[in-house]
């Protein structure tokens, strides 16, 4: 595990559409979505290799007030059940205390739910994510 570099963000966007695509959305509004991913300067990010392959990652957005969010958990489909998403999600919830959140929160893949779940993470409303459908949206108390 290491934390990400700019010359990371193609693999990054690939592995994300890889993990998207994986739970049967339409090839092209995945691929459109993940080709447009922009990586914010204010974004702590990390990630996990195998065999030098980046095969995991994660980012955290600093917290506004009490709340920092997760902005992205994604997790290569070879690899899944591993443990990697685990210590990426414990790696940002330990760095979002230290930053002084109080909670942690994030928009849930539905597929996801009982991942999250099972790391203490409970629905806190339903959101409307930008391809228009219904997402959980959750969240951690710190």
């Amino acid at each position: 595990m290491r934390a990400a570099r700019a010359a990371d963000e193609g693999r990054l966007r690939e592995l994300t559409f890889e993990s998207k695509a994986h739970w049967g959305y339409e090839h092209d509004l995945v691929r459109g979505w993940a080709d447009g991913l922009t990586f914010e300067d204010s974004q702590e990010r990390w990630l996990v290799e195998i065999d030098g392959t980046i095969v995991a990652w994660a980012a955290l957005d600093p917290p506004t007030g009490a709340i920092a969010v997760l902005d992205h958990l994604w997790v290569a489909p070879a690899v899944m059940g591993r443990g990697l998403g685990s210590r990426l999600f414990h790696l940002a919830a330990d760095r979002a205390r230290e930053l002084g959140a109080e909670r942690l929160e994030w928009s849930s893949e539905p597929n996801a739910v009982g991942f999250y779940e099972k790391l203490g993470g409970r629905k806190l409303r339903d959101q409307v994510t930008e391809w228009g459908r219904l997402a959980p949206w959750m969240g951690l108390d710190l």
